[in-house]
């Protein structure tokens, strides 16, 4: 009898019904969105760099010459470059093609080459390597990637895990990473999140129910989506920095624009506490893992004949000289190495001879000066090597 009523106890608990509620609507969820494809696989409830990328990249009718990979060091370098030459404001978001490098390259190849841009603010090598697994493949494969990375793109000490970036993050809703999803993850809390995504198919679609919930919500406001994203501001730099440590990356389409080095000149940045930081203790897990996800980017575009340049970006002596005794240059004499050793090119491109403190906006980022010298010596670079020459005479 009294197991008769534990029995009836249980079957009769709101936790199990809940419970059963669940499964029944995570499974009706997961028909429907099957048959009926409810779920953009491009839907985000918030706009990162790489959300904005990606849909851009979607848009392009064509595959690129050249593909640009890095982290801030190329996307500055990009932007406030391009600001620079043409005289005009950029938009971080909308701006993808860089007439630097296409305009530089065009007076030494005799044609002007098409580009198109992935550099994202934090990229890590295992951003790179799955941003070229997953978009940069089939109909869209460049014939050239040019990847500028520095040592934060391999020890940055702030990063918990490759599957913590919000690029992973994003294409991993889009792409199969079921080879990596394990050793990407470090922390028992990211297995056991990832074993409730696989168990459950609304938890895996959470950003895109919560992208659906937006648009519902935009639908009913007095002014639809004219309520966001007709009254956007520009944050101020110290509250968007608090919010990218605590808040996914979201980008207004007004909101990261650069001008032209001189029109606005901003004074000298000094961000040597932050990369004292990022410094501070090389995890040896995170320094293997990234280099590895390196090689296998190197691996990944030697199988698919695509010319890939490694290229060393630009520091001030002074954040050098955070990083451990003799770290900087082991560092590019492994990457030299593994370039050597996989077909790729290596162009360190930290050359004091041409950078000095007058093309830094801070301790790693160009200013427009040094963005349009850095385009203008990598231009000069790729010109000398015929591989990259006969790469880019190709047809697609």
């Amino acid at each position: 009898m009294a197991k008769d009523a534990r029995v009836k106890a249980l079957l009769s608990s709101y936790v199990l019904l809940g419970f059963f509620m669940l499964l029944a609507v995570d499974f009706g969820f997961r028909v429907a969105d099957n048959y009926f494809h409810l779920t953009n696989p491009l839907d985000s409830p918030n706009r990162s760099l790489i959300w904005y990328s990606v849909n851009a990249f979607a848009n392009e009718q064509t595959a690129p010459d050249i593909a640009l990979l890095g982290s801030s060091l190329m996307m500055t370098a990009h932007h406030a470059g391009d600001a620079t030459k043409i005289n005009a404001m950029q938009n971080e978001v909308s701006h993808f093609h860089s007439s630097c490098l296409e305009n530089f390259l065009a007076g030494k190849i005799g044609h002007k080459p098409t580009s198109f841009s992935f550099a994202i603010a934090g990229q890590m090598a295992s951003d790179a390597y799955l941003i070229t697994r997953s978009l940069l493949a089939g109909k869209k494969q460049p014939k050239v990637i040019i990847y500028g990375i520095a040592p934060r793109d391999l020890i940055d000490n702030t990063l918990p895990s490759p599957a913590s970036t919000e690029t992973f993050k994003f294409l991993s809703r889009n792409s199969d990473f079921s080879d990596i999803a394990l050793s990407a993850r470090y922390s028992l809390n990211e297995y056991l999140q990832f074993g409730l995504e696989k168990a459950f198919y609304t938890l895996s679609h959470k950003a895109n129910l919560v992208a659906m919930q937006h648009r519902c919500a935009y639908s009913v406001a007095p002014y639809g989506m004219n309520a966001i994203t007709v009254n956007e501001l520009t944050a101020p730099f110290k509250l968007r920095q608090i919010a990218r440590r605590e808040l996914p990356d979201d980008n207004g389409a007004n909101e990261l624009r650069v001008g032209p080095y001189g029109a606005e000149c901003e004074p000298f940045r000094d961000n040597t506490d932050e990369y004292r930081q990022r410094y501070a203790c090389i995890k040896n897990k995170t320094y293997v893992s990234q280099l590895s996800y390196l090689e296998d980017l190197m691996k990944l575009t030697r199988e698919k004949g695509i010319q890939l340049a490694v290229v060393n970006m630009p520091l001030t002596t002074s954040n050098v000289s955070l990083m451990p005794k003799g770290f900087y240059d082991r560092y590019k004499n492994t990457l030299s190495g593994l370039a050597a050793a996989n077909g790729a090119s290596f162009l360190d491109l930290n050359r004091a001879d041409v950078f000095d403190q007058k093309h830094f906006a801070d301790t790693v980022h160009l200013n427009g000066l040094g963005g349009v010298e850095f385009f203008k010596l990598l231009s000069n670079e790729l010109a000398l090597n015929r591989s990259f020459g006969a790469a880019l005479s190709r047809t697609h």
